[in-house]
């Protein structure tokens, strides 16, 4: 019985740490990410130039 409440307690800390790990990983990297750069969908849609083009045929509809 005492080896199984150790068990747990020893689990729920592991649980903590990978989680408290994980929020301070992921807090630092998306501040520094995106307060250098901004990406602008728009701008890169309307400066689009020369791109290559596909050409296929679509024989779904062939009547006979």
């Amino acid at each position: 019985m005492q080896r199984e409440i150790h068990m747990r307690k020893i689990s729920l800390l592991c649980w903590i740490l990978i989680g408290v790990g994980t929020w301070v990983g992921v807090g630092t990297s998306t501040s520094t990410a995106s307060a250098g750069s901004t990406i602008d969908p728009f701008a890169m849609m309307v400066n689009a130039k020369n791109l290559a083009t596909s050409h296929y045929v679509d024989y779904e509809v062939v009547f006979n």
